[in-house]
């Protein structure tokens, strides 16, 4: 269901991300798992050229924090303010508990709802539904961010995902705007029946821990039918857009800037053939930060903020494993300080 703001705005008054110090290769990737490629070989399959790995004492929780700050500095909006904290990931500190309860106490507060979203890459989007309909009922301020560290749960020798992922956070701040700016239409949605497309076996109820599952790699992240994947995303990307925009009365014309979920470059390219979009109109990081999974979005609004004029209608939309899919329509104003959106 499409939520849409005719008498309520909702402005993202602060934007913030964190990406780790270390700087990935892929030349240094392939030598560490000895993987059977080369870089040509990466760059052609997957788009991707380096990646940020999380250190070893950094958590998801530390990657998050840093970006919460960062958004909140931008807002100026002290912890105590929050009603509501959000965090988008499907690489948790812990299994249990949430890791936005990490954070809050990271921040210093106490009392306010904290609590994770497990979407996939469409964790972002899950967030600002989420976010948006707290601040349409009454919240002031709530604070939605995704954090991954994606590297931790693929195999670094299998080819065909250890290059893929890099590890990231970002981070917004949500507070009521003015009507006509900020989010426009925000819509979320899922098919269970991809839940076994892109997924980890091992670790859950399903099938628990053990020696065995250990032995046989089932905690690493797994993509059984990768082409199928690849049409999948490509499909649902490109026929949802042009639903979305048709139930606000806009079409691809009508969008300044497209934030797509960064996973394959091919993708990309792919779902901006098929939209006879402008290539150059599609806000893109992937060659020098991978797929940051539910980091991505938030990662390249916060990155390119200063790149997009006020006014600008930016469309974000996302695809991810379960299927989850988001898409999230924002008009661009200046609203705390000159740099935000």
């Amino acid at each position: 269901m499409l939520l849409s703001f005719p008498n309520q705005g909702v402005a993202l008054a602060g934007l913030g991300h964190y990406l780790p110090e270390r700087v990935l290769s892929n030349a240094e990737l392939i030598a560490q798992g000895q993987l059977p490629v080369d870089p040509a070989w990466i760059e052609r399959r997957i788009g991707v050229q380096t990646r940020h790995v999380a250190a070893e004492h950094e958590s998801t929780s530390d990657l998050a924090l840093q970006a919460a700050r960062r958004a909140l500095a931008e807002a100026q909006t002290e912890p105590s303010e929050l009603d509501l904290i959000l965090l988008s990931t499907i690489s948790p500190d812990h299994p249990s508990p949430a890791t936005a309860c990490a954070v809050q106490a990271g921040l210093g507060v106490r009392g306010c709802p904290a609590f994770d979203i497990t979407a996939a890459c469409s964790g972002f989007i899950y967030g600002l539904d989420t976010g948006a309909r707290h601040i349409l009922t009454g919240a002031r301020k709530v604070l939605v961010m995704s954090a991954e560290i994606r590297s931790r749960f693929v195999n670094p020798q299998e080819p065909g995902m250890a290059p893929i992922f890099g590890d990231a956070a970002a981070a917004a701040v949500l507070t009521p705007g003015p009507v006509g700016s900020g989010l426009i239409g925000v819509e979320i949605m899922a098919d269970g029946a991809g839940y076994h497309s892109v997924f980890i076996p091992a670790g859950g109820a399903r099938e628990p821990a053990s020696a065995e599952t250990v032995a046989a790699g089932k905690h690493y992240l797994q993509m059984p039918h990768g082409e199928k994947v690849f049409f999948e995303v490509v499909e649902g990307m490109t026929a949802y857009t042009q639903r979305f925009l048709n139930q606000l009365n806009l079409t691809l014309k009508d969008i300044d800037f497209v934030i797509p979920h960064q996973a394959n470059l091919n993708i990309l390219r792919e779902v901006s053939r098929r939209l006879e979009l402008p290539f150059e109109k599609m806000l893109i990081n992937l060659p020098q930060v991978g797929n940051t999974s539910s980091a991505s979005i938030p990662l390249v609004l916060s990155q390119f903020r200063e790149q997009i004029p006020a006014g600008s209608r930016v469309l974000m939309v996302s695809a991810g494993a379960g299927h989850t899919l988001g898409l999230a329509l924002l008009k661009t104003a200046s609203l705390v300080s000159a740099a935000a959106l």
